[in-house]
């Protein structure tokens, strides 16, 4: 009944496509032109039927969309036209279930090349999306008016994202989880990332990091089952992956979460965490070229969820990657009966996803977002880039809870405000000088004539720090004193010399060197120190 509804929309020509295959009759001439009999031409010993040609959407390449009758089922593959062209290439297909060798592999092109030539104004064409998320007002994977024509290495990430089990038990068994703040967190991270294209904010990271044993890995499980099977491997996946699969995964997925367990799994590959995160929340992965041409840019609006044992964000990360992250420490158990958590999640998923996407009103939801982004900047001393990642997560938890939890409260400001960085606590230049203090006063003695090691004075609240030494105790923490000396001078933290140069020529214990002149806070007490004088620190 399906052939016979597929050949409706195609014409054959003088092919026969029935249950022994597809053949035709070919003639025989002789030299004279007359037919003196006849040969079967057989392109096919299964079924097998051009059924729609897909056309991307993004750069308008088309693929075709095959259909064959195998081990009992219908089954489709969609491949390049050049390809299903080519003598040589269509043998690649034997791979994916269709019969073709060596011996056909002529006929089968010129079948399907036929068909497809006669039937170019009643095949179907489809426009088609090798990744997923909005398009159009539609959201793949949720719509049957867009095509799905990926690369066949993201095949298993497409099919993951798929529903298994019902809406209502998924709804009743996630809501005690709820009640953590931490899990609430991660699933409205999840939520969030749909929001980012409607609303035209950057990608955000959501960092939960912890001891083991604490529940991050099923937690981070639970966000992802919002869209599909959260199992490791397939929504949920092990940072230990090279950085361009990486980003070729977000590519791929491009509005929905990508959720990476274990995070310090990732550091031999990347310089430091800032250059990850730098990298993923720009949105756009660079431009490459092969031999003969410019490949397409690959681009996400997405969140990023990991979970780690350690905070991505340290102490001389740039106030760029700072910026960026949402950081949670997970300071008790946020799941108790993990198994039990993740055995439920992993038959139960995807059934919240379509709905979501299908309920969201976008001007509703850029609304509550505008309102979140302005309360988080009145009331808080954060950053523009943190109040957009956190107003995101508020607005997506408001979402989400309105059409599944009707009954939950809404998380306020005051719940998340702890997470939220300070502006002082963003800005590098901060950071410097609080670790170039904490130093001085670590290493007071360095600071006076017995020493053997002498980095400088102290008088008159100022220190005179040696240019090599404070260079270098920078350096060793991640700092660079280059980039941030024109920051201190304008908010006072150092003095140039008369030439409006940042270091001083000064005598110091018998010995003339370059000398940065450093302002202490809160020590207009100081004093010119001599040796029996018991130092401020």
């Amino acid at each position: 009944q399906k052939l016979d509804a597929i050949q409706d929309n195609i014409s054959l020509g003088d092919w026969v496509v029935d249950k022994k295959g597809v053949r035709r009759n070919k003639p025989i001439y002789n030299k004279k032109g007359e037919q003196i009999a006849a040969t079967t031409e057989t392109a096919s010993p299964i079924p097998v039927l051009p059924t729609a040609i897909l056309e991307n959407v993004d750069t308008h390449t088309e693929k075709l969309e095959l259909s064959f009758y195998k081990n009992n089922r219908w089954q489709t593959l969609i491949t390049e036209r050049s390809v299903a062209a080519n003598r040589n290439t269509i043998i690649k297909l034997a791979d994916r279930g269709l019969e073709v060798n060596s011996d056909n592999a002529g006929t089968l092109v010129s079948y399907i090349a036929d068909v497809v030539a006669a039937s170019l104004y009643c095949l179907p064409h489809k426009p088609a999306k090798s990744v997923m998320g909005w398009i159009d007002g539609e959201f793949m994977p949720y719509t049957d008016k867009i095509a799905f024509d990926g690369d066949e290495q993201f095949k298993h990430l497409y099919k993951s994202i798929s529903q298994k089990g019902s809406l209502d038990e998924w709804t009743e068994f996630v809501l005690p989880l709820r009640k953590s703040l931490d899990l609430r967190l991660c699933m409205a991270a999840a939520f969030a990332s749909p929001l980012i294209e409607i609303i035209g904010e950057n990608p955000f990271v959501f960092h939960l990091w912890g001891g083991t044993g604490s529940g991050k890995t099923v937690a981070a499980m639970v966000a992802m089952s919002i869209f599909g099977d959260p199992a490791m491997g397939k929504l949920t996946r092990t940072m230990n992956m090279t950085a361009n699969s990486m980003l070729s995964t977000a590519a791929f997925l491009r509005n929905l979460p990508f959720a990476g367990d274990e995070l310090q799994t990732i550091k031999s590959r990347w310089t430091n965490y800032d250059n990850l995160i730098m990298c993923i929340t720009e949105g756009v992965d660079r431009g490459r070229m092969s031999y003969d041409k410019v490949n397409e840019t690959r681009a996400w609006k997405c969140s990023f969820i990991f979970t780690g044992e350690e905070p991505c964000i340290k102490q001389a990360s740039g106030g760029g990657a700072k910026n960026r992250v949402i950081e949670v420490e997970c300071k008790d158990k946020i799941i108790e009966n993990g198994n039990l958590v993740a055995n439920f999640v992993r038959t139960h998923f995807g059934c919240a996803g379509k709905p979501y996407i299908e309920q969201i009103k976008k001007e509703d939801v850029a609304n509550t977002y505008k309102t979140m982004f302005s309360k988080i900047l009145e009331t808080t001393d954060t950053t523009d880039k943190q109040a957009g990642a956190m107003a995101l997560i508020l607005t997506a938890d408001r979402t989400a809870s309105s059409m599944f939890w009707p009954d939950e409260t809404p998380l306020t400001i005051p719940d998340v405000q702890r997470y939220l960085s300070s502006a002082k606590e963003v800005d590098v230049s901060e950071r410097a000088y609080a670790f170039v203090m904490n130093a001085i006063a670590e290493n007071s003695i360095n600071f006076t004539a017995e020493s053997r090691q002498t980095w400088g004075s102290l008088s008159d609240g100022f220190a005179y720090v040696n240019k090599n030494v404070l260079e270098r105790i920078m350096n060793s923490e991640g700092f660079d004193f280059d980039a941030v000396k024109t920051k201190w001078a304008e908010k006072g933290y150092l003095e140039k010399n008369s030439q409006g140069r940042y270091h001083h020529s000064r005598l110091v214990h018998q010995t003339r060197a370059a000398y940065v002149k450093i302002i202490l806070k809160n020590t207009d007490k100081f004093v010119e120190i001599d040796e029996e004088m018991e130092l401020p620190f």
